[in-house]
């Protein structure tokens, strides 16, 4: 196999609409199964299953050390830095198996539940699936060709789904996410290895002195930015307990809804097309600001009706044991519009080569999340979400500075790229409160109220900001049938 020395052929248009497949359908499976599960198994269950996802999240940053960004950001590549890199990452699944296998008691002893151990030493033996995988999507992702990512983690989510439900009907218990996790990985890797055709592993190691420097780099800021946005669910596990973090992980999975289905749909195609940009500021700064718009129209609204409407919302989706996530859902639903809207501002600057300023911004990001859960926790799980939430917000306008730093947008620009779905979110909320104080019973608020909340909010885009709504809708059709 021979690498390409230049990004592929594949446009951003059909980039982003096999990107947004991917993501859509995966996070679809996904976040349907851990309903099924949360229903089969109950709060006290789920936080193995809570606790067990933390670490397959952090796999992932080991597992590869920044090297497969490294591949697509990179303007060239030998022939042989895929296979190396390939060939790190197997070696790495293997030692960090083997490093989960000694661990996993002394986790268990951390989160106070002996059940934890048996599933992290099942999901450490089966890393390697998840390493082969890693390459040939960044090949994939580099060439701007996500035909084969989005059927790979399309069909892998749905496999892992099936599996995770039977095996928690046949009485698995949290050993069912094992089930779950093994059976997408499975799938993920030999749909990815085949459209790849590998690249099969080599030992020219010399190629990773290339790679190694950015690729640290990005793994520094990776690993500072998982510790800050997992550093809630430790410390709720580990304090409040597994049963408290049932309740804080379900309303979390919500704030990241936004976050994997539609700021990480656009970012993966922006990186690499930004990359591209990188030495022209008035097009990185044009594209950026049709990207936050395209954020902010998706993900503020619906945010905003899983803030208002989550009492309800809890009740009839997950039953009535699960209503005291009720109100850290409508805490983490602001949060997740805010982190859903500034998200891009990461690969932007992973894309400019600015990797120093954004270890700079997550060290910076980590010191005021972790303050605020901290302070936070001596209120419960609300107070946890809270803290999260208010330095979210205070590290707002420093992603703006950096944006303007990189781009040359001006305040005004960005906050006009923001300001129509934040105003529409606000009136339709207003419309759902007044349904709720109207009308009784959850199905029935929550059907009302979601409608009424639609067509208030419709009306105040198509109303007070129809020029910037039709330009974002008309952009997502023509992203959606191949002609931007």
């Amino acid at each position: 196999m021979t690498a390409a020395t230049r990004p592929g052929p594949g446009t951003t248009s059909a980039a982003v609409r096999w990107n947004s497949l991917a993501v859509v359908g995966k996070q679809f499976f996904m976040f349907g199964v851990s309903i099924v599960l949360a229903r089969l198994l109950g709060p006290e269950t789920y936080g193995v299953v809570s606790a067990a996802m933390i670490y397959v999240t952090f796999t992932m940053l080991l597992l590869d050390q920044g090297l497969a960004a490294a591949l697509v950001q990179r303007p060239e590549l030998s022939r042989w830095a895929p296979g190396v890199v390939a060939t790190a990452n197997l070696v790495s699944a293997v030692l960090l198996g083997v490093v989960t296998w000694l661990v996993a008691p002394f986790v268990a002893d951390f989160f106070h539940d002996d059940r934890l151990a048996p599933v992290l030493q099942m999901l450490g033996a089966a890393l390697w699936l998840k390493a082969l995988a890693i390459v040939p999507r960044a090949m994939q992702q580099r060439a701007l060709t996500f035909r084969a990512i989005a059927m790979a983690d399309v069909v892998g989510a749905f496999v892992g789904a099936a599996a995770g439900v039977a095996a928690a009907l046949l009485g698995a218990g949290p050993a069912a996410v094992v089930a779950m996790v093994v059976a997408t990985d499975v799938v993920v890797a030999a749909v990815l290895l085949r459209a790849e055709r590998g690249p099969a592993p080599n030992l020219h190691l010399r190629e990773l002195r290339e790679l190694l420097p950015f690729g640290a780099r990005v793994m520094a800021t990776n690993g500072i930015a998982y510790f800050s946005r997992n550093v809630d669910n430790i410390l709720v596990g580990r304090v409040l307990g597994l049963a408290s973090l049932s309740f804080y992980g379900m309303a979390y999975r919500v704030l990241v809804i936004p976050v994997q289905l539609i700021a990480q749909t656009v970012s993966r195609v922006m990186f690499p097309v930004f990359s591209r940009l990188a030495d022209r500021r008035d097009l990185l700064a044009e594209n950026l600001v049709r990207t936050t718009q395209l954020l902010a129209l998706l993900a503020v609204p619906l945010m905003g009706l899983a803030a208002v409407g989550a009492h309800e919302l809890v009740d009839v989706v997950l039953g009535e044991e699960w209503l005291p996530s009720a109100s850290l859902l409508t805490v983490l639903a602001v949060a997740g519009a805010r982190e859903t809207v500034l998200y891009v501002t990461s690969p932007l600057m992973k894309a400019t080569g600015e990797v120093k300023l954004l270890l700079r911004y997550e060290l910076l990001a980590t010191v005021l999340q972790v303050g605020g859960i901290v302070v936070g926790l001596l209120g419960g799980t609300l107070g946890v979400a809270v803290g999260y939430t208010v330095a979210g917000f205070v590290l707002t306008p420093v992603l703006l500075l950096v944006q303007r730093r990189l781009t040359g947008l001006t305040g005004g620009q960005q906050a006009r790229a923001i300001l129509p779905p934040v105003h529409a979110a606000l009136w339709g909320a207003a419309a759902y409160v007044l349904v709720a104080r109207l009308l009784d019973g959850s199905l029935l608020v929550l059907a009302v109220g979601a409608a009424a909340y639609l067509a208030v909010a419709a009306g105040v885009l198509l109303g007070i900001h129809r020029r910037s709504t039709v330009e974002g809708v008309a952009r997502l059709r023509r992203l959606a049938t191949g002609k931007a």
